[in-house]
């Protein structure tokens, strides 16, 4: 009896980081088209294969927006004026990977005076011409499943120009206990026509005293946008009820890379002590 063969297709997609399979750097691209005197600027990045794989990878553009939850939003056929795609030019359009080797892939934005003002962004995937295929056993007798895995990386391209600005502020700022973990929601206001990239970190004081100290997710407010997001703070540093206080310092860099600060409070109470983990 023939096996009945059942076909899935992974697709890695990576936009911060490499995958296991290749290493990218920079990771992400982000141009000052100010600081050029011509009508262009150049750029370039890397990429290393695994030493012990031999990968074809083709390189294409799409343009993207950054969501209210910080994601990448992909947009076919855009005709959007921040759309970056037009005015790049990159070399080579495809390559082999070998034994640990580096690729350099050179990038070319021309016409920059008919570029509009702020931002402008685009994103370069990379991906395997000839995807993988792995059998693996289903546990069902006569029935094997055959996975086609892709690999592809995505490097963000980011172009500011002209009177750009960045600025954003923190509009709700909300607590609620959850189990050992203090949950925040956040509501973020990026109010110029440049995305901001923050980091931060939370604490927890009792008494003006800092009980503990936390870092944040690193996340990504797009232009003229909102981000909601949420961030889970540990309680077990608390050794006693009382009313404790939450401070949350976030700071990105501004247009000149001066940094900004913004620092927001709320108050909680333990009640409970005694049911805490310590």
């Amino acid at each position: 009896m023939k096996k009945l063969l059942i076909f899935s297709l992974i697709l890695m997609s990576c936009f911060c980081k490499a995958n296991a399979a290749i290493k990218v750097t920079p990771t992400v691209i982000e141009l000052n088209a100010n600081e050029t005197k011509g009508n262009y600027l150049t750029t370039s990045f890397n990429i290393q294969g695994d030493k012990n794989e031999t990968i074809r990878f083709k390189i294409y553009p799409a343009y993207f927006k950054i969501t209210d939850k910080g994601e990448m939003d992909i947009i076919e056929k855009s005709d959007e004026a921040d759309n970056l795609i037009k005015n790049t030019r990159f070399v080579p359009n495809e390559f082999t990977l070998t034994n640990g080797n580096n690729q350099k892939v050179r990038l070319t934005i021309a016409d920059i005076k008919n570029i509009q003002d702020g931002e402008s962004r685009m994103v370069l995937f990379l991906e395997d011409v000839k995807p993988k295929e792995m059998f693996l056993n289903s546990g069902i007798k006569n029935v094997s499943t055959k996975l086609i895995v892709k690999t592809r990386v995505g490097i963000p391209i980011y172009l500011d120009k002209g009177k750009f600005v960045k600025c954003a502020h923190i509009e709700n700022f909300d607590l609620k206990k959850q189990n050992e973990n203090l949950e925040i929601s956040l509501k973020f206001l990026s109010t110029g026509n440049s995305k901001v990239r923050y980091q931060g970190r939370a604490q927890i004081i009792k008494d003006k005293e800092l009980i503990g100290e936390y870092k944040i997710k690193n996340r990504v407010i797009g232009s003229n946008n909102i981000l909601n997001t949420t961030e889970e703070i540990p309680l077990s540093d608390i050794k006693e009820n009382g009313n404790y206080t939450l401070r949350l310092i976030v700071q990105y860099q501004d247009k000149k890379g001066h940094l900004k600060s913004i620092i927001k409070e709320n108050n909680f109470t333990i009640e409970n002590f005694s049911n805490q983990k310590v």
